[in-house]
């Protein structure tokens, strides 16, 4: 089934501007899941991390576009002390994303948005809060003329470094070399921010690392991952 009226017109934000698709195929426990969770850990447009009852002293590590909630999982499970900040815009991943945190058993330690990460780094996210940032697969936009749609631009990437705590960390994944070279170039001269494997350079990919559907649809298809990992000194 499809995400209902009531659902869709209770929680997307109409009003800011996004790019891809809104709406998708949904089961009806996910949507019910959905409506459970998301007054308990979501956070509006109008709330901040420091309305998000996070508690105190836990890192917050926040994903950018978590897709289906693979790898949050993933950092739920491997870090128990931390909190993190899911951001999605495509309802569907959001409603499998929490089922999966559920059955997991750590969803009450991740706090989720649907709005653009942009907005939710200008009014959600203080300046210095974070620990860290992932950027998993994100939209490539191919073509030249939507290369402005990307997520990495140079003024994202200056806004995710006022955001990052000293010692915080970025870490970037892409199957595409074009995007991975593109987030590359802007990362690797963004003041603030220095390349672990150094300029110009891609890191391995962590051994423990969960293969995502994303990185999987790329395997099939052919394609290897490139990592990039920077930290605010």
């Amino acid at each position: 089934m499809r995400l209902t009226k009531e659902f869709r017109d209770q929680f997307i934000q109409h009003e800011l501007r996004t790019h891809g698709r809104k709406n998708g195929f949904v089961t009806t426990g996910q949507e019910a899941r959905l409506m459970h969770w998301l007054p308990l850990i979501g956070l509006p447009k109008e709330k901040t991390l420091a309305d998000a009852n996070i508690l105190a002293g836990s890192p917050v590590v926040m994903e950018v576009g978590f897709g289906n909630g693979d790898f949050l999982v993933y950092l739920a499970e491997k870090h128990p002390e931390w909190t993190l900040l899911g951001v999605e815009i495509y309802l569907p991943g959001v409603a499998k994303a929490v089922s999966r945190l559920e059955e997991a058993g750590v969803i009450e330690r991740t706090r989720i948005t649907q709005l653009p990460a942009q907005f939710v780094l200008e009014h959600q996210v203080p300046e210095a809060s974070l620990d860290g940032i992932h950027v998993n697969h994100p939209d490539p936009w191919p073509k030249s003329k939507h290369h402005k749609r990307r997520i990495i631009q140079k003024e994202f990437a200056a806004l995710m470094v006022t955001r990052l705590k000293p010692g915080g960390y970025i870490k970037l994944a892409s199957d595409k070399p074009d995007l991975a070279e593109w987030m590359r170039d802007i990362l690797d001269v963004t003041p603030g921010l220095e390349n672990v494997a150094g300029i110009g350079c891609f890191v391995d990919r962590d051994e423990e690392r969960p293969e995502t559907k994303f990185e999987q649809r790329g395997l099939r298809a052919g394609r290897v991952s490139q990592f990039l990992h920077y930290v605010k000194p």
